[in-house]
């Protein structure tokens, strides 16, 4: 008997270990996954807990990672790719029949195909420009003839610098890739270093029309700010993005202070910042809306949480549909005052209750921090709730972070914030980014290696 009960203590021993081990890889799990999915995260970079099983009837249907399906979604009309007109005609005739080597007498129809194709890869055109030097009479200044297909410096065209800017930045590519494409393409030698060289100046040369565009959105009534890490030479910097309707701009800095938007906006900037609930925001300015996702998402979170959330999310939830709602249609000024004063009621409202310490308290306290701006967009019509469009924008240099890993040094950062600006700008007008680089290249307006640094060295 006590044999038995030896035996079955040490089972039960067993089975605790097991149990205990299964535990610490349930809590190494849930870690990894809190950093996919928690309340600072947007829905679309979040794993989806729920996919759509495959039936044998559905084996066709694609299923993606976040549970729907690809194509044409229903009720959306389907798209279709322009037909080009032929640049030539070939007829493509056959003499004789390919099973019997009976003559054939003429054709009994005609089944066109369209065919384009691209031309064979081109080597590189090779021009000296002979550019006159000239000294004046009555002043002696020197001048040199410039021509708008010839740079200032180095011996590289406009085509080549424009592409070189547009295969980093637009097609992500190492600069070694770069050179590679150069070489396959065009049969045109150069090494990885002159491919950055080139890209260089292509920022250089759009700096101009990178501060016009700061010029343009410091003037703007609504600008949407956020910023993410990045590295530089190793160590913690960030890049900064500044978004209006048809404007974007991104400013790398060692800082992430209200010193930032102070020197990229203007210390007396009098627009409207929509943007998450960073300190460096209320910092720079009084005029905020607070993105209404982020607090949305971290309700959702802490109604996850604790139970006592749950009501608080589904207040804040109702309440910010009912706002959407409300000013779908034409208010006028008096009703919107009136539609924030009632809206501002329930917030305090919620902001009463008594709830116990955890994630409900501290929403809470973030809801209370931030009431004077959670609903500046009732009472503004160009002021959106949600700060989505400068979360967008960050999309683009988070790829290319995970490529690049770290800029290099004040070049490096100089280059990235410059082209980055220029071709996101340019997209949002609705302009061909390799015309408008080849533009500011023949501009001839290239700043100098020195000048090539960012415009303010932000400190902490």
């Amino acid at each position: 008997m006590e044999d038995r009960i030896d035996e079955l203590e040490e089972k039960l021993a067993q089975k605790d270990e097991r149990i205990e081990e299964q535990q610490e890889r349930i809590e190494e799990l849930e870690k990894r996954l809190r950093k996919y999915e928690n309340p600072h995260t947007p829905p679309s970079k979040r794993r989806s807990g729920t996919e759509s099983p495959t039936s044998q009837n559905d084996e066709d249907d694609d299923v993606r990672s976040d549970g729907g399906t690809p194509g044409r979604k229903d009720g959306h009309d389907p798209v279709w790719r322009s037909t080009a007109d032929p640049d030539e005609e070939v007829e493509v005739t056959c003499d004789c029949c390919p099973e019997c080597g009976q003559h054939f007498d003429e054709s009994v129809g005609v089944s066109p195909r369209l065919v384009e194709e691209i031309p064979d890869p081109q080597p590189p055109e090779v021009t000296q420009y002979n550019r006159h030097c000239y000294q004046c009479d009555s002043c002696g200044t020197e001048t040199v003839a410039t021509h708008p297909d010839c740079p200032d410096e180095g011996q590289f065209g406009v085509n080549v610098i424009a592409q070189s800017a547009l295969s980093r930045y637009d097609y992500r590519l190492p600069y070694r890739k770069i050179a590679d494409r150069f070489e396959q393409l065009h049969e045109l030698e150069l090494s990885g270093a002159a491919a950055w060289h080139a890209t260089e100046r292509a920022a250089r040369a759009g700096r101009c029309e990178y501060e016009q565009i700061r010029r343009q959105i410091q003037q703007a009534d609504v600008v949407h700010i956020d910023e993410t890490g990045i590295k530089r030479d190793g160590e913690q910097a960030w890049i900064w993005t500044f978004t209006t309707e048809s404007h974007t701009l991104y400013a790398v800095r060692e800082s992430r202070g209200s010193d930032v938007p102070a020197e990229v906006l203007g210390e007396d900037f009098a627009g409207t910042v929509i943007c998450d609930g960073w300190t460096a925001y209320p910092a720079f300015s009084d005029n905020l809306q607070r993105c209404w996702a982020h607090i949305l998402r971290e309700a959702e979170d802490a109604a996850e949480k604790q139970p006592e959330g749950k009501p608080i999310y589904d207040s804040l939830k109702q309440l910010y549909v009912a706002l959407q709602t409300r000013l779908e249609s034409d208010l006028t000024v008096r009703e919107r005052a009136e539609l924030q004063r009632v809206a501002r009621r329930e917030l305090e409202s919620l902001i009463e209750r008594s709830v116990p310490d955890g994630p409900v308290a501290t929403l809470i306290k973030k809801i209370e921090g931030g009431l004077d701006h959670w609903l500046t967009f009732v009472g503004e019509p160009a002021v959106s709730p949600t700060n989505n469009a400068a979360e967008n924008a960050l999309r683009e240099p988070v790829v290319l972070r995970k490529l690049i890993g770290t800029l290099r040094n004040d070049r490096g950062m100089f280059a990235h914030e410059t082209v980055l600006s220029l071709l996101a700008t340019w997209r949002q007008q609705g302009r061909n980014p390799y015309d408008e680089l080849k533009r500011v290249a023949r501009n001839n307006e290239m700043l100098s290696r020195d000048q090539a640094v960012p415009a303010v060295e932000s400190s902490e």
